[in-house]
């Protein structure tokens, strides 16, 4: 294993060997240059089916809380009587109708569960489930994990961008996120409240005190970019990226059609959703 590949693996871990992303996704570790780590993910040829019913199953995780599912399961026969069940889910507003907010929650599902994958670290709640408004992208880090069994162990930032076409501009808002500093967490105190909140008092007491310490520097702290894009996303990366900061590796996921795949991944979930509700007994 080379030098920079090893650069990419110890702040992110191998490329998974099993999972989805073993079988929908090819990695290459691009050689590092001027302090850019780079990993370019090319979509596998005639896995994107295989990869649309295992993204809708993520986005139904990290949008709706299983007690959530579970009430309505339990409310199936009232809520067929009243109002017919998929005019009461629309109602309900679980997953985004907005374009622009599906493409961008997608990427931020995408990136979540590969880096769960790669690093072995965890999300300790799914943040889109706490969105007031569903249809609006939701503020604060994107991606927050943590290693459960000894929080200062590290922590990573991730932050996800969705284009149809990759271009400059968007090359250089991630720049400007992660590429010019270490870009230190900001919702550590928010997932400290709402575990609070469930009970996990023990758990908040610790991110709070984890908080303090990320401060001050002394918990490492990797920010990870990802660019899902078409085709054109890896030699965006490689031509416009500029990094200052040796804790800052992008992830650039490159597939045809890149919109089809958050669309359809989308509407699968909903139908989920709705043959779950229905073939409850």
């Amino acid at each position: 294993m080379s030098e920079s590949v090893k650069n990419q693996c110890s702040l992110l871990g191998e490329h998974p060997r099993q999972s989805l992303f073993a079988e929908w996704l090819s990695c290459e570790d691009i050689p590092i240059v001027d302090n850019k780590i780079h990993r370019k993910l090319i979509e596998v040829s005639g896995m994107r089916n295989h990869a649309i019913e295992q993204i809708a199953e993520w986005i139904i995780k990290h949008h709706i809380a299983d007690k959530k599912l579970s009430r309505l399961k339990r409310k199936k026969e009232e809520i067929l009587k009243k109002y017919g069940l998929e005019e009461y889910l629309k109602q309900q507003q679980m997953l985004p109708v907005a374009e622009k907010t599906m493409r961008g929650n997608g990427a931020e599902v995408v990136l979540a569960e590969y880096l769960q994958e790669s690093t072995q670290l965890k999300n300790l709640l799914y943040r889109l489930q706490y969105n007031p408004n569903v249809n609006q992208s939701m503020k604060g880090d994107d991606v927050l994990l943590f290693n459960k069994e000894n929080l200062r162990d590290k922590v990573i930032i991730g932050e996800s961008k969705f284009r149809k076409t990759p271009n400059k501009a968007v090359v250089k808002e991630i720049t400007d996120e992660f590429g010019k500093k270490l870009k230190l967490p900001l919702s550590i105190l928010f997932v400290a409240s709402l575990l609070s909140a469930q009970g996990e008092e023990d758990l908040a007491d610790e991110l709070e005190e984890l908080n303090i310490e990320v401060q001050h520097g002394n918990v490492p702290v990797i920010n990870v970019g990802l660019l899902l894009s078409n085709h054109n996303t890896a030699s965006n990366v490689e031509t416009h990226l500029i990094s200052e900061n040796p804790h800052f590796v992008i992830l650039s996921l490159g597939i045809d059609n890149p919109e089809e795949l958050i669309t359809k991944s989308f509407a699968l979930a909903n139908e989920k959703i709705i043959r779950g509700i229905e073939n409850e007994d």
